[in-house]
């Protein structure tokens, strides 16, 4: 059992079939230079805001917050569903990725090591009551590079990085 494991992993290692959740065999490598990042603020105090804290209303919920740490991360701007199921990014991506989150696809950003992180808006009662959304001002950096910094976060698998305040271009 164990060595038949062993041999499907490396073969789809080496075939590079591997599924996205485990990204095995899926690395997307750019050999040539990468522009400098656009880079997007942090707010000087990093943290959860109050009404995150307060939708963490029992000790379990509480203790998830408390495992996310700030964090800055340099990457390209994609749309989730397009880079998960087909791979693409970069600029002959751009007009179809805008498309894709103006339709209400998901954000991410890929990082210069080929992490995905999830993007959302930190503040969780706005978010939550449709007051405030990501969309609008990462719809036109799909495809560039950032530098954007929040709350990350970890769960089954999946990055987030829950953003305080919509970003500017520096």
């Amino acid at each position: 059992m164990i060595i038949r494991r062993i041999v499907a992993i490396l073969l789809i290692g080496l075939l590079g079939i591997g599924s996205v959740a485990g990204c095995a065999g899926l690395h997307l490598y750019r050999s040539e230079k990468q522009p400098a990042p656009i880079v997007i603020e942090a707010p000087k105090e990093m943290g959860w805001t109050a009404t995150t804290w307060e939708a963490a209303s029992t000790p379990k919920y509480r203790k998830v917050l408390n495992q996310a740490r700030p964090k800055t991360i340099i990457g390209e701007v994609v749309d989730v569903s397009c880079y998960l199921q087909l791979g693409k990014r970069g600029e002959a991506h751009i007009p179809c990725g805008q498309k894709c989150v103006r339709n209400g696809q998901p954000i991410g950003i890929v990082t210069d090591h080929e992490h995905l992180y999830l993007l959302f808006v930190e503040e969780h009662h706005p978010r939550r009551d449709g007051q405030t959304s990501l969309k609008d001002r990462f719809v036109e950096l799909i495809g560039k590079r950032v530098q954007v910094s929040g709350m990350a976060t970890t769960a089954d698998g999946y990055r987030a990085l829950f953003i305080r305040t919509l970003p500017t271009e520096q």
